[in-house]
């Protein structure tokens, strides 16, 4: 029935064809000779789910017309320097995802003080999510819908408050209440992992301390769940046993606190899957009914995605469900074995059922979380949570006990941070082989689950071969592509591009992206500003499954270059860094130079040469030792066959004068040219377009941007050479794909608009 439900709104969502994969559900009942009459209810039943869902997903609202109303926001969203952005209900409990910019320092606080509680007016427009720059960047559209919305709504003014009444509300001050609690009465260094452990907000966490977590494989255990729902009730129901309570009365009291803690704790999916599922097992125990767990998981299922038809898009509901359903159906394997050999097998068991997934969403596995989830599981579960809790309470009623504890657990939590920071800084810790497609998505849940049914009638060790078979075939794949595939990354204003060399033999990242800060105003500051290194090239990198790179070669020390390069650094491991010869010195190489500690860092110029398997690497400039801008940036040919890739970096007309009269003849081997400075009029000169030639150019600049690039004339130029161009502005990142010298494809990973 539970698949059942989700075939039927996943039809519902997407299309009525989609409702033929009921088929096999039916087959399977007449299998197990499931008789007439239960079939045809679980038909009635299936088709009224779809239409019910259908009716809740169908959206005929006039967004063409210009916002005026009523806003409430939801607890998630958040304020960061002058921006103000989350989901939002309109008046008619329409859900959008409202974004503002604050006016000033007053504006700010008036906002603030409002946010969790009130209703607010406002004004705007609403709009299209952006498309993502690739594939394997954040997907606003994508986002939206796993949250029930499907539009931005852009405010232009934010101009009076209402208050808010009801249940809802109430409990969303409770929330702000014991957020401005705990960053009031715990000790700095134990806010941001107190406020997520306890209701389930992450904003004040570090991103260096969210990776270190990814990477051991641990991230789960901030994410409140099981985990955390059953030791709040083990904590709960022991008080109240202790203070007199009939056990009847603290299940009775339990079932009316937890749904008010899972909105407290942000009501995320994995929250939400433990609650249900905790409130059946506190009335059957009322009842004096006895239903089994699988029974109490499946119906929790089905109430979670009637209630919210997007919430099985969702990551948190796929990982949380997913993880509970594993160890149900492998029940029959832990059963029996010692607590040790017990926790060993619930750890192997749901990182092997949920490898598939972490692929598909975040492209890597931590190897290390086998054994990294033994310690820190009990760890948590025994101490740090119940901690956490325990100094909630005390800082209610008893702040000076709080205190003298807080000296206690702040320096050993810090030893704690320290070895956790330790052993995720030990390298080759993730698997990272990329995003599946849906055929290998396909094969690597098959073997998943032809594995389970096999060691479920008996483990044998042979019987891992199910498992790593298909992973080590899907892990080798790009060992056996023989093609040379050359992508300019869509980093916005700036220049990325990635070289893969066929059969993996080499990768080269030219360029990583980067933001120019403009300064402004102390409110206007952000707390976490965007990152093109972090949150645009590296999910590149890694959905193509590359963790190293034989070279990142910085063309020149610009911020839209280079500033993005440390943050690639912290997650792939660069084995040279190649630079323009006297731009270490500059000020915007410091933090790349310190992130990039273990690589080689080689000053490039005129005349340095490699090869690598049938692929010449060449740079044709600067020809001086002296940095001086633009005009120095790393030129570098790629041959491969007869065919040619040319990077200029930002050089400028003077840069390509001289690279005419020097390599006149060699600039005809141009067959792809990445079209200097962004297409600026001060490049692409007539002389250097007919010295190179090239049948095709690529532009990279950020859409609407300030500089006005590309240039009309630039363009207008291409055109009367007869060249063909493209813009990541307009196309997204660009692959090209070339096998022995010879164009096959060429793919932008983003249309013009919707």
């Amino acid at each position: 029935m539970a698949a059942g439900i989700a075939i039927a709104t996943y039809a519902a969502q997407e299309s009525p064809v989609g409702l033929v994969f009921l088929a096999p559900l039916f087959l399977l009942m007449i299998f197990k000779k499931i008789t007439f009459r239960t079939q045809l209810f679980m038909l009635f039943a299936l088709l009224a789910a779809y239409a019910i869902q259908q009716e809740r997903t169908e959206d005929s609202f006039p967004y063409e017309a210009p916002f005026s109303g009523m806003v409430t926001f939801s607890d998630r969203a958040v304020i960061d320097g002058d921006s103000l952005r989350g989901f939002a209900s309109l008046e008619d409990g329409r859900r959008v995802y409202a974004s503002y910019r604050l006016g000033s320092p007053e504006e700010k606080r008036f906002v603030e003080e409002r946010l969790c509680c009130y209703a607010f007016r406002a004004a705007g427009t609403f709009a299209l999510p952006e498309l993502p720059p690739h594939p394997y960047a954040f997907d606003m559209a994508a986002y939206l819908k796993q949250n029930g919305a499907s539009h931005v709504l852009e405010l232009d003014s934010v101009d009076y408050a209402v208050r808010r009444n009801g249940i809802g509300a109430a409990l969303s001050r409770q929330r702000q209440n014991v957020k401005k609690h705990i960053t009031g009465t715990f000790p700095e260094p134990l806010r941001s992992e107190a406020l997520a452990l306890l209701i389930g907000d992450r904003t004040l966490m570090e991103r260096e301390e969210e990776m270190a977590f990814r990477t051991l494989g641990i991230s789960h255990l901030y994410a409140i769940s099981g985990l955390h729902i059953a030791i709040l009730t083990g904590l709960l129901y022991w008080l109240m046993i202790r203070c007199g309570i009939r056990k009847e009365s603290a299940w009775l009291l339990l079932a009316l606190i937890l749904p008010a803690y899972a909105v407290i704790a942000g009501g995320s999916p994995s929250v939400t899957r433990a609650v249900t599922m905790a409130e059946a097992v506190l009335f059957l125990q009322l009842f004096g009914k006895r239903v089994s767990v699988g029974s109490v998981f499946f119906a929790s299922f089905i109430a979670a995605v009637l209630l919210d038809p997007y919430a099985m898009n969702q990551i948190g509901f796929q990982l949380s469900y997913g993880a509970v359903l594993s160890l149900i159906c492998s029940a029959r394997l832990i059963g029996g074995l010692p607590k040790w050999k017990a926790a060993l097998c619930i750890t192997a068991i749901t990182q092997t059922a949920l490898f598939p997934l972490l692929l598909l969403h975040f492209y890597e596995v931590s190897i290390s979380s086998f054994a990294v989830n033994l310690l820190f599981v009990p760890l948590y579960t025994a101490f740090i949570v119940p901690a956490y809790f325990l100094f909630l309470a005390l800082t209610y009623g008893l702040q000076p006990a709080a205190d003298l504890l807080f000296t206690l657990f702040v320096p050993i939590r810090e030893l704690i941070g320290s070895f956790t920071e330790t052993i995720a800084g030990i390298p080759h810790q993730l698997w990272n082989p990329g995003r599946p497609s849906a055929g290998w998505m396909a094969a690597l849940l098959g073997s998943v689950l032809l594995f389970f049914i096999s060691a479920e009638r008996g483990f044998r060790r042979r019987q891992l071969l199910i498992l790593l078979l298909p992973a080590g075939i899907f892990s080798a794949l790009p060992y056996m592509d023989d093609s040379l595939q050359v992508s300019f990354i869509d980093v916005g204003q700036g220049d990325s591009a990635l070289i893969e060399l066929p059969h993996q033999q080499g990768t080269y990242l030219i360029d990583a992206g980067g933001t120019v800060q403009f300064g402004g105003e102390p409110f206007q500051e952000r707390r976490k500003p965007f990152e093109v290194g972090r949150q645009i090239v590296i999910p590149y990198l890694k959905g193509q499954g590359i963790s190293k790179l034989d070279a990142l070669i910085l063309t020149h020390a610009d911020a839209d270059h280079a500033e993005g390069a440390d943050e690639v650094l912290e997650s792939v491991r660069a084995e040279q860094i190649h630079l323009s010869p006297g731009s270490r010195a500059e000020a915007e190489m410091a933090e790349v130079l310190t992130a990039a500690e273990e690589a080689e860092i080689l000053e490039m110029g005129e005349g340095v040469s490699w090869t690598a398997g049938d692929v010449h690497f060449r740079y044709l400039a600067p020809a001086d030792s002296e940095y001086a801008g633009n005009d120095d940036s790393l030129v570098l040919l790629v041959e491969q066959g007869g065919s040619g890739f040319l990077f200029t970096g930002d050089i400028e007309a003077a840069g390509e004068e001289a690279l005419v009269r020097k390599y006149g003849s060699i600039l005809k081997r141009t067959d792809v040219l990445k079209i200097a400075h962004h297409g600026s009029k001060t490049s692409s000169s007539e002389a250097f377009l007919e010295a190179a030639g090239p049948q095709l150019a690529i532009i990279s600049a950020g859409k609407n941007n300030r500089y006005g690039h590309p240039h009309a004339e630039v363009t207008s130029r291409l055109h009367e050479f007869g060249i063909d161009f493209r813009t990541t502005a307009e196309c997204g990142t660009v692959e090209l794909v070339y096998r022995n010298g010879s164009a096959e494809k060429l793919e932008c990973k983003k249309s013009a608009g919707p």
